[in-house]
């Protein structure tokens, strides 16, 4: 499988990555099951596996912590925190920790940062950063990431204050026509050197009809790699396939591709776009940063 440079980190990443929101119960995903779709991935060369604390309550860190019990030097490790708060951040990534069976993790995420409010509530003294560079100092985290699916704009401000190593962004084939990620975000994260990691590829599973040209979309962006969610062997196979015999999209081809995906674009398709993630009948507005974080 084709690796490319993980941003100013030092590391090369295959361009297919791992999800695990999905190797859960709730996605009819028994143990077993995910534990030999899990040691699959790695046998197949994905390195990047991509959880976070808030999944099905903790089952999905369970199940990589699992695997990482025995194999945790082949893995590359990414979790998240939802809380704003340093202390309330720090407790999650002690049990995130636990968990995942390891003594660190080799990245880090503020969580779906979706609004200046919440950034600057992450960004602030006390706020959920502080926690992140205190356990990266201590050895828990290697890197210091930020993930965002609503507003490229969030995420570069987010940068303008700090450093982030990497970035975790919506990158499907939908995202492209509003508040574009790809347009608006991956030329900034390019500039400053931060590696980028893509999310949202299947549109939970709005794009299951045409998965295979969704994730030929998302791997031709300048980006290092995608996380691909799956919860059955068959899921992972096809994604597999795509990867290991990655190709780009002729011009031809991606215009088809868009003429096609452009009737989807409706809050309804990209709920993470919308005003109300629960209710997704109007686009979210945008709005002007409301403040600036202590970093």
């Amino acid at each position: 499988m084709e690796t490319r440079p993980f941003g100013k980190t030092g590391e090369r990443l295959p361009i297919l990555s791992f999800g695990a929101q999905r190797v859960v119960d709730d996605e009819g995903c028994s143990q077993d099951q995910a534990l030999e779709i899990l040691n699959t991935a790695l046998d197949r060369g994905i390195r990047y596996f991509d959880t976070a604390w808030a999944y099905s309550k903790g089952q999905s860190e369970q199940r990589v912590g699992m695997v990482a019990k025995h194999r945790r030097d082949e893995m590359w490790i990414a979790t998240k925190t939802t809380h704003t708060s340093r202390d309330g951040a720090r407790r999650q990534l002690e049990e995130s920790l636990s968990r995942l069976q390891t003594d660190h993790v080799d990245e880090w995420r503020l969580h779906n940062v979706y609004s200046f409010d919440r950034l600057d509530q992450m960004t602030a003294k006390g706020g959920a950063l502080e926690a992140a560079v205190q356990a990266r100092d201590e050895g828990l985290v290697r890197l210091v990431s930020i993930s965002g699916h609503t507003d490229p704009q969030i995420q570069v401000e987010a940068l303008r204050r700090y450093p982030f190593d990497t970035t975790l962004v919506a990158a499907s084939v939908l995202d492209h026509f509003i508040y574009s990620f790809a347009e608006e975000f991956l030329p900034v994260a390019a500039q400053r050197g931060v590696g980028v990691v893509g999310m949202k590829i299947f549109g939970y599973k709005k794009l299951a009809h045409v998965a295979g040209r969704a994730l030929r979309y998302a791997l031709a962006l300048p980006l290092t790699t995608v996380i691909a969610g799956c919860s059955t062997m068959a899921e992972l196979e096809a994604d597999l396939a795509v990867a290991e015999s990655f190709v780009p999209m002729t011009g031809p081809e991606r215009l088809e591709f868009f003429r096609e995906m452009l009737p989807l674009v409706e809050p309804a398709n990209i709920p993470w776009k919308a005003a109300d993630w629960g209710d997704p009948t109007e686009w979210k507005a945008r709005r002007e940063p409301s403040g600036f974080g202590l970093w």
